[in-house]
């Protein structure tokens, strides 16, 4: 009876103490928990940071493109408003900064609501940014009409300041057209002169003593009134020499650039109405006159007043 019972108390210390079994054990509850992490992460946590992970890149991709589209807006508007956009250049460049700010914030996959912000707030400079180029387009608009309506006013005045100047030309040189001394009715013929003074006509040349000029200097008012010197030339038949006081200068007088000998001189008092001038030659008393066709021109300082002929047998 007595060693069966020792027997027994050596069986139970040596469950007791047995170290294996409680290695077994711990080792079986390690297991349990890898497998039961490992089954969580590969059936259900794995879909979870999968979709975490999609959610974030297509949030990135959003952003990306809503920058990109505000950027390729910005850079339309530009390139539709040509030189213009150089004006706002100092705000360009703010944009383009804010925009390269935000690129790095997505690619940095900074917080959502951040980029966002920063996104709103371009959209706003953006918008300043087109309506401040609205308003200088249309005052460079307002301004190049405005220089039209100028060029249009200046061409406008200058046609009429022509159209006054050739209306003045046309007139001044229709009132110095009409300004002009007229001679009618130029008569000339050979004059015999008796003792007492008396003449008459004669186309005999032996007779001749005289060779008078007659004509009326016809009325106008737009003529400046006063004294007017008048000068006939005698030529002489078939000499083309002009009968002559003397060869001097001091029996000659300019017409039109060229000097020319004059017969007989008369300064006739003009009062702007018709006026009958008598000029006559006489020869001396030893002279003769020729036969042939006498031609006699009538002049002023400035004009040449007309022409007659007659002829001594």
């Amino acid at each position: 009876m007595e060693t069966t019972s020792n027997y027994s108390n050596t069986n139970d210390q040596g469950k007791e103490n047995n170290p294996l079994k409680k290695w077994v054990i711990l080792l079986g509850i390690l297991a349990g928990v890898f497998f039961a992490t490992t089954m969580y992460f590969g059936f259900f946590a794995k879909p979870v940071l999968n979709k975490e992970f999609t959610k974030v890149e297509n949030s990135n991709m959003e952003l990306q493109a809503e920058l990109d589209s505000l950027l390729a807006e910005h850079e339309k508007i530009k390139s539709q408003y040509g030189s213009l956009s150089d004006q706002l250049s100092e705000k360009d460049s703010i944009i383009m900064a804010n925009a390269a700010h935000i690129e790095e914030l997505i690619n940095s996959q900074a917080d959502y609501r951040q980029i966002k912000k920063q996104l709103a707030r371009l959209q706003n400079i953006s918008q300043e940014y087109v309506k401040e180029m609205d308003k200088l387009y249309q005052e460079n608009k307002e301004l190049k009409e405005e220089n039209l309506s100028v060029k249009a006013d200046l061409e406008q005045e200058r046609q009429d300041k022509e159209t006054i100047q050739k209306s003045n030309e046309a007139l001044s040189a229709k009132i110095s057209g009409a300004a002009v001394y007229k001679a009618y009715n130029i008569r000339s013929a050979g004059y015999q002169v008796k003792n007492k003074g008396d003449e008459e006509p004669t186309d005999k040349a032996s007779r001749v003593k005289r060779i008078k000029t007659t004509f009326i200097l016809g009325e106008n008012s737009l003529i400046e009134a006063g004294p007017v010197n008048v000068y006939c030339r005698i030529a002489v038949p078939g000499s083309g020499k002009v009968l002559t006081p003397g060869s001097s200068e001091t029996y000659s007088f300019v017409n039109n650039g060229q000097r020319l000998q004059y017969s007989t001189k008369q300064v006739v008092n003009y009062d702007n109405q018709a006026k009958t001038v008598t000029m006559n030659w006489d020869l001396m008393p030893d002279d003769k006159a020729i036969k042939g066709k006498y031609v006699v021109q009538v002049f002023t300082d400035d004009q040449f007043l007309g022409e007659s002929y007659f002829t001594l047998k």
